[in-house]
């Protein structure tokens, strides 16, 4: 919806969006327009009186307003529902640039159709790479893991993390089921030897680790994280402390510099497993050691949460918004991501769940034709039956803009078709089909069949002797009867 002060700007502007977006692989826009006046905007200079006036305006899942500003000192202003506030200087284009790249990701959205129906075509980008599969259902796993509990102590309570957690999951909850769980572990050193840096801070040096071996960070923890504790995928968000010996320790990039950061946190991802933060224990903590010789450590939750939610948002496939000049989005309110995001994060499953199940579908009809004895039994059938017309309907649903109950239906579809193909009764064939009974058979039957084989030249021989074997034993047999007459008799 676009909403102008004048008739002709609503106009112009409702055409050049249409026109934009016209040959979009993935979107059909309706772009309507509407006149609004000028009394309802002159005394909104704030961001809440403009929020005031978007309200007049019925939005659903999915929809968006672009609302025409007045007293507005950006060229554009991204809301946190779902309202885009652009001035009376804004052009089309710069309105045009903000849909593509930040609200409707039009190209990344029919990349992730491409790559996924065509996986040798087509690569993925950086984001479809990093965010995690469709799933009805996702695990949570944070991890605090202390390497050296002899020198080190971490106060904290990770129940409280979870609970940081779950308002920004519990919104998620129209996408999938979110569990949170968490644990704790010892002696777990890191398999790199970080490099030693002198610099100007009082203790004269840093550790430096680069860029290109954090990969090899990830290998040890998946070996002791014991995140396979459900058959749904597992997001992993790793707090690792870094011992006093061994701190402070930072991360380089590839071009040789250091990550800024404004805490003692340093974070990176692992993309579609996880996230790990690099907690760098303070100096003060490191030179009062007391009696014993252990560090206490209480880390910053403030950074450390925040780190966490952000990597969790980028793991979960809500987009970056890329810097565009004269833009600009108002920041998030505590824990509560914005509803444009979610919109978009829904398109992205949407696409994704539909293609899955068709591909899925696919396969088990190549599968039917490849194996002729293949028994469809009657849950099967209709569980394939159901998913073929959950993506008719999930498709005609996106195609009349209702984005939410499109959503659903291809959730939906996405699990009964997964749920026909892997099928116990189908899966018995999978292990024996039709061409291959010989080669599982052949090695049982034919130790015994060598001696029945052998044995049918001696039958041959027999039954039908050779000629020349059967004169000689004709000679042999008269010699016989010549030798008896000769021998004397007794009278």
């Amino acid at each position: 919806m676009v909403a102008a002060l004048s008739r002709d700007r609503a106009e112009l502007l409702a055409r050049e969006i249409r026109r934009a977006f016209a040959n979009a692989e993935i979107y059909e826009l309706n772009v309507e327009y509407q006149v609004i006046s000028n009394n309802l905007l002159a005394s909104a200079f704030t961001y809440h009186e403009l929020e005031k006036v978007a309200s007049n305006f019925d939005l659903d899942v999915g929809d968006l307003l672009l609302l025409e500003a007045t007293n507005l000192n950006d060229a554009v202003l991204v809301g946190s529902n779902r309202t885009l506030y652009f001035s009376t200087e804004t052009s089309a284009a710069k309105l045009i640039q903000v849909l593509s790249q930040w609200i409707l990701h039009d190209k990344s959205l029919a990349l992730t159709k491409n790559a996924l129906a065509e996986p040798t075509v087509y690569s993925l980008d950086e984001e479809n790479r990093r965010r995690f599969p469709a799933s009805p259902a996702y695990d949570v796993l944070i991890t605090l893991v202390n390497p050296d509990p002899e020198k080190l102590k971490v106060t904290w309570n990770l129940k409280r993390i979870a609970e940081y957690m779950q308002p920004f999951l519990d919104e998620l909850s129209i996408l999938s089921n979110f569990s949170v769980k968490s644990q704790w572990l010892y002696l777990l050193p890191l398999d790199v030897n970080p490099r030693r840096v002198p610099d100007s801070s009082p203790s004269r040096r840093h550790f430096a680790l680069r860029e290109s071996v954090l990969p090899q960070l990830v290998t040890p923890l998946e070996k002791k994280l014991a995140s396979q504790v459900s058959l749904h995928p597992c997001i992993n968000l790793v707090l690792y402390t870094v011992p006093c010996d061994s701190a402070p320790l930072h991360i380089y990039t590839r071009s040789g510099h250091r990550s800024r950061t404004d805490s003692n946190v340093e974070a990176f991802l692992s993309p579609r497993w996880g996230g790990v933060v690099l907690l760098n224990p303070p100096a003060h903590s490191c030179e009062n050691v007391g009696e014993e010789g252990i560090a206490t450590i209480v880390p910053e939750e403030t950074a450390v949460i925040g780190t966490f939610l952000a990597q969790l948002r980028l793991l979960l496939g809500i987009p970056e918004t890329k810097p565009i000049s004269g833009v600009t989005a108002v920041p998030l309110v505590g824990l509560k991501s914005r509803d444009w995001e979610i919109d978009s994060l829904l398109r992205f499953r949407t696409v994704e769940q539909l293609t899955s199940a068709k591909l899925t579908l696919q396969s088990l009809a190549q599968l039917l034709k490849e194996i002729s004895n293949i028994v469809i039994t009657d849950v099967v059938g209709n569980r394939i039956k159901t998913a073929l017309e959950l993506v008719h309907e999930s498709a005609e649903r996106l195609r009349h803009g209702d984005l939410e109950r499109s959503f659903n239906l291809s959730k939906e579809a996405f699990v009964t078709a997964e749920a026909a193909f892997s099928d116990p009764t189908l899966l018995a064939l999978l292990y024996f089909p039709e061409d291959q009974k010989y080669a599982v058979y052949i090695p049982l039957f034919l130790p015994a069949m060598i001696p029945v084989l052998l044995s049918l030249k001696n039958i041959r021989r027999y039954y039908f002797p050779e000629k020349g074997s059967s004169a000689k034993r004709k000679m042999s047999h008269a010699e016989s009867e010549n030798d008896e007459d000769s021998e004397p008799k007794i009278g």
